[in-house]
């Protein structure tokens, strides 16, 4: 008998990959979120960096000492910052020069500057207030929360070389402010130092050292830098309080040229000059612990040279406007015991 062929149809199951299907879907929607909120990030640091600036407070002239009209241009020499320079009442002893908060101008302390201004100059002090980049009457479109403005600090340290008599400065920041000033003060070559190839040339080009900085006043510190972008963020909701307050402050520094964060409280522990530092206990914004922080490491370590006032002022950098009388012997605490002062 003939042979019956059989065909049999083998069915191969393919085998499917839910384990690798479900991966790539996680990661690409980890990518888009990532993307989406890189991109927010970026817009909200846009954002508040600008800010429009407050205008100048429209102030009586009779209740302002008399000063002189400052113009400069910033460190790059591709903006010009305006301001005021006050003149000591008799010999000047030494220069201090104001660098206000963010969102603010040279009326450092608002409709209280006059009084301000008065006093220290009335103790042997030549002024200069000024208005920082994107801010008052000076150029700029972006402000940075002190990120950028330690350029504008170095500047005006050029500017009183050119003008004042005085052969040194102190710089007294407030707010973001602080973040300026410390950043301006840590980016100079220390007094004597002759390497200065690692510093960019428009540092090795200044005609002047960490040395040329006598004192340091700072008012309502943080112990970092990132704390005075945060409280910002934080009044913009659920966002704002729980993603935003990292990854903007990255944002803003990345903005601003990318500077690394500085570390705030430890510029202060090195700096081997008189310090005052102003700050309240009940503060609405920078809270005790971040001033607390910064004021306990530097009394650690240079308990000789620095004066603190804590207030309980309820409001942020409010401690002059609510207790002027003890900010103002704080002060004179402070120049008393580190300068020939009036």
């Amino acid at each position: 008998m003939p042979s019956r062929l059989s065909v049999k149809h083998i069915t191969v199951k393919r085998k499917r990959r839910p384990f690798l299907i479900r991966t790539v879907v996680i990661i690409s929607l980890l990518a888009l979120v990532l993307l989406a909120g890189s991109i927010l990030s970026l817009s909200t640091a846009n954002e508040l960096m600008r800010a429009p600036a407050r205008p100048l407070q429209t102030i009586s002239s009779n209740v302002m000492p008399s000063y002189q009209l400052a113009s400069f241009t910033s460190l790059n020499e591709q903006s010009m910052l305006s301001g005021w320079f006050f003149q000591s009442q008799g010999p000047a002893v030494s220069t201090i020069i104001l660098v206000h908060n963010q969102g603010d101008n040279r009326f450092v302390l608002g409709l209280d500057s006059p009084p301000f201004f008065e006093y220290l100059t009335e103790r042997g002090f030549n002024v200069l207030a000024f208005d920082l980049r994107n801010a008052g009457r000076s150029d700029g479109d972006l402000s940075g929360y002190g990120y950028a403005e330690w350029e504008d600090v170095l500047a005006a340290i050029r500017y009183v070389r050119r003008v004042a008599s005085t052969r040194d400065v102190l710089l007294y920041g407030f707010g973001t402010g602080v973040t300026a000033t410390l950043v301006a003060f840590d980016q100079l070559p220390r007094p004597g130092q002759e390497d200065l190839d690692d510093y960019p040339r428009d540092i090795r080009d200044l005609s002047f050292d960490q040395g040329y900085i006598r004192g340091l006043l700072l008012d309502t510190p943080a112990s970092s830098a990132d704390d005075y972008i945060r409280p910002d963020l934080q009044d913009q909701g659920f966002l704002g309080r729980y993603l935003l307050q990292y990854s903007v402050p990255y944002a803003i520094r990345l903005s601003t040229g990318g500077i690394q964060r500085p570390n705030l409280v430890g510029i202060i522990s090195r700096a081997q000059i008189p310090v005052f530092i102003a700050g309240s206990d009940s503060d609405s914004r920078i809270s005790d612990e971040q001033t607390r922080t910064f004021i306990d490491e530097r009394q650690r370590l240079h308990p000789d040279t620095t004066v603190v006032f804590q207030s309980s002022a309820s409001g942020t950098m409010s401690s002059y406007i609510e207790d002027p009388d003890g900010y103002e012997a704080a002060l004179n605490q402070y120049f008393t015991r580190y300068f020939t002062a009036r």
